[in-house]
């Protein structure tokens, strides 16, 4: 089940009323499921938030519209409950561009049937269609466009359209069966279609494009201004931006989706989207090529007076907007100013690791390291015989520093992982306040070192919403000058959804000496900082609004290759310190 957001309370009980929908005319329909030839691709909702609910779904081979079979989707609200439904993903067609979708229904008590339309952001669109008050089957046509007016959440949470369409739900609700007082009810489904088209169309300009530096190092990333003329397309398409060498052969890309929609922008868009350079590009001059692209091909564009359309391979609505050149010893730009405050904060939390202590879930220990689970590529160890944590000297001068290494033993891949709370949630947790490390990162590709924070309520209770703050990330090797910042909400209070924003900063030289990383969590703002600079800010979710414990990891892969990692390799954290506002 892809993308389900349990959230149907809403659709159970509006009285928003849509009947005889209907699409006039001779289109072209594309089948989706007829319930015939294999097993149908839908996943059935039980409606747990609302417990007492009961329901089945199921292939019926006693009646069908077309073929031999239908759908049933079968409801029974004697034990209480508000809903049960069905999903489907409709990934697989590809982003084909919907304008409608048609099935044929059968009802048995059920006078009206909630409707979810899933977005490619993951907006639900939902409302209620009344259905005709008979027993024979009747088709029931359902317009995105009239659909995706009402109800919403999730996802972009603008209630706009903003295709292709991702997913579709069909409920039966405890307030919309057709005899009053009645408790059962089920519909059969049969037919399912959809006709393509797009929602809106229309044909955007590129008026310019700026590239600020021309001149970069490997590694390290320019700022690409875009100016447009936007109109909208109905659906929400992708800027690929490649960069070309001498021979036409693109080297490095960076694909990225606009910060409006295409969906739904019009008007002037300017916004200035990062170019990152990797590490292993050769010096020269790159073409840069840029475009507007989804799963159904490219769309063309009109230009402004610099930007030009491309000649040559891979040409096809395609456009040429500039030189970035990539050399060794281009200039550095400076960093900015710190900005970071501690005034009128003490510290709370003082780690020099002048000694090493660490257990398994303690007690008496500081550190923990059976708190959080394996992830990544590596298997987290415990604590023995020096490995993965060891206290080392002369790394830093008159001190010691904790050492978390990486090594492949007996054919595998080990690292580590520490907590500031054991596994019953006992230990040191904050709200609120600054957190900060001071670490020198490994340089060895594969490698994937962090400094994160998450709620402590949800170590026991985990079906709590959770917060994780990812004060850095780092992937040795691949993304050797970026600090990486992400914030996340895990299981969302009221949505149950995850979302995440992120940040980063390009800062040379992570891996060849010690830097600061830390996150300043308060009432209002969660504020990312490296070595005082501060990275990103973003709106404190209610969420976070809850003590958080500290993690200091050194995993591998996080999606990046690790066939290139050295083993041993080490991560050397100096100290680990937390501040609280003045009382």
């Amino acid at each position: 089940m892809k993308n389900v957001r349990l959230c149907w309370l809403l659709v159970a009980v509006m009285v928003v009323l849509f009947s005889g929908l209907q699409v006039r005319g001779a289109e072209p329909r594309v089948k989706v499921d007829t319930f015939e030839a294999s097993g149908p691709s839908w996943d059935y909702i039980d409606g747990r938030e609302f417990p007492g609910a009961k329901g089945s779904a199921a292939l019926d081979r006693t009646t069908a519209h077309g073929g031999k079979n239908s759908y049933k989707l079968s409801a029974d609200f004697s034990g209480g409950g508000m809903y049960v439904g069905l999903y489907r993903y409709l990934g697989d067609l590809n982003g084909q561009d919907i304008k409608a979708i048609r099935l044929w229904l059968k009802s048995d008590n059920v006078a009206a049937v909630g409707i979810r339309l899933i977005d490619s952001t993951d907006q639900c669109h939902q409302s209620l269609v009344k259905l005709k008050p008979t027993p024979d089957w009747q088709e029931v046509v359902l317009n995105i466009a009239d659909l995706s007016t009402g109800e919403h959440w999730g996802g972009a949470n603008d209630g706009k359209w903003h295709g292709p369409l991702k997913g579709l739900g069909l409920n039966i609700g405890k307030t919309a069966l057709a005899q009053p007082g009645s408790t059962r009810g089920s519909i059969n489904i049969d037919d399912v279609a959809y006709l393509p088209g797009h929602v809106a169309q229309g044909q955007p300009t590129l008026l310019s494009v700026t590239i600020s530096p021309r001149a970069v190092r490997p590694g390290e990333e320019s700022k690409i201004t875009y100016t447009w003329d936007a109109q909208p397309l109905g659906r929400d398409m992708s800027v690929f931006v490649h960069a070309l060498a001498g021979d036409g052969k693109v080297v490095f890309q960076g694909d990225y989706a606009p910060p409006v929609a295409t969906s739904v922008w019009s008007g002037k868009v300017e916004y200035t989207q990062v170019l990152y350079v990797p590490i292993d590009t050769p010096g020269g001059d790159y073409h840069l090529r840029v475009g507007l692209y989804d799963k159904q091909g490219r769309q063309a564009l009109k230009t402004g007076p610099d930007v030009k359309p491309a000649t040559g391979a891979d040409a096809a609505d395609a456009y040429d907007v500039g030189t970035l050149q990539v050399a060794a010893d281009a200039p550095v730009p400076p960093l900015p100013k710190p900005t970071l405050d501690l005034t009128g904060y003490v510290m709370t939390f003082d780690e020099e690791f002048n000694s090493l202590s660490i257990s398994a879930a303690g007690p008496g220990t500081r550190w923990f390291t059976a708190t959080k689970e394996t992830f990544g590529d590596a298997q987290f160890m415990p604590q023995k015989d020096g490995f993965p944590f060891s206290l080392q000297e002369g790394i830093l001068p008159n001190k010691k520093v904790l050492r978390i290494e990486a090594a492949k033993r007996d054919g595998r891949w080990e690292g580590g992982i520490i907590a500031s709370v054991d596994p019953k949630g006992q230990g040191f947790a904050q709200k609120f306040g600054y957190f900060e490390m001071r670490a020198k990162m490994p340089k060895s590709r594969g490698m994937w070192p962090a400094f994160w924070l998450l709620g402590q309520p949800a170590v026991v209770q985990r079906n709590l919403a959770n917060p994780e703050i990812d004060v850095v990330e780092y992937y040795g090797g691949a993304l050797p000058n970026m600090d990486i910042c992400t914030l996340h909400v895990w299981n969302e209070t009221n949505t149950g959804r995850h979302w995440a924003q992120g940040y980063h900063l390009i800062v040379p030289g992570l891996s060849d000496g010690f830097h600061r990383y830390g996150v300043m969590v308060d009432n209002d703002y969660v504020t990312f900082y490296c070595d005082g600079i501060e990275v990103g800010r973003h709106a404190t979710p209610a969420d976070a609004k809850v003590p958080l414990y500290m993690l200091v990891n050194l995993a591998m892969g996080g999606g990046w290759p690790i066939d290139k990692a050295v083993s041993p390799s080490y991560m050397y954290v100096d100290y680990i310190r937390v501040y609280a506002q003045k009382k």
